[in-house]
């Protein structure tokens, strides 16, 4: 039996974006210390377990492909990610991360790859992992890779309009949803699942 799932981006959906100041924009946290989450973040993912289905997250992380910090230093990261969330009493059944970029410095992690967003690859790794149901699943991100992700594998997706994301939004993805943050993209699936 399959079943639906809920896929979510981390950074600017569950933990925030930090500013970058070389680019002179917010991006993934580089440093453990950096994680702060999201205000609603940990409400409304438990909302979200209430539904009983899988909670999955789905990130593009290339910072050590661009050679700005350490894969090492990338999982430090997810550490306390998951460290602050289990503080809310939250824990995610699977962290699924892509670690390339198509320009990286670091070969190995550099070239195409069909885990990078907007690419299913993820997505679809899980579901066959999990035993999801895509078409009957969610795709929740904040940037237009993560809605063409949630697209490209047949999920329903909610956009999070998260401020510090902005420059990563064309305002063209095609969601299905729009939401101020986690805990009101929550609503959205519980209240759409409830009347599937």
């Amino acid at each position: 039996m399959s079943t639906p799932a809920v896929f979510l981006d981390r950074d600017g959906v569950i933990n925030k974006g930090v500013m970058d100041e070389e680019l002179g924009q917010y991006e993934s946290p580089y440093h453990a210390a950096d994680v702060e989450l999201e205000d609603g973040a940990a409400e409304g993912l438990r909302a979200l377990r209430e539904l009983g289905w899988p909670l999955i997250v789905i990130s593009n992380q290339p910072s050590a492909a661009k050679g700005i910090v350490s894969l090492a230093e990338l999982w430090e990261v997810h550490d306390r990610v998951v460290e602050l969330l289990a503080e809310e009493g939250v824990a995610l059944d699977d962290w699924r991360y892509c670690f390339h970029h198509p320009q990286g410095e670091v070969p190995q992690l550099s070239g195409p790859c069909p885990c990078r967003k907007p690419q299913a690859g993820l997505l679809r790794a899980a579901a066959e992992r999990h035993g999801i149901d895509l078409e009957r699943s969610w795709m929740i991100g904040d940037t237009d890779r993560d809605v063409g992700a949630g697209r490209a594998a047949g999920t329903r997706t909610v956009l999070v309009e998260n401020p510090r994301s902005a420059h990563k939004r064309s305002g063209e993805a095609g969601e299905s949803f729009l939401a101020p943050d986690l805990a009101a993209a929550a609503s959205i699936v519980v209240a759409e699942a409830g009347g599937s």
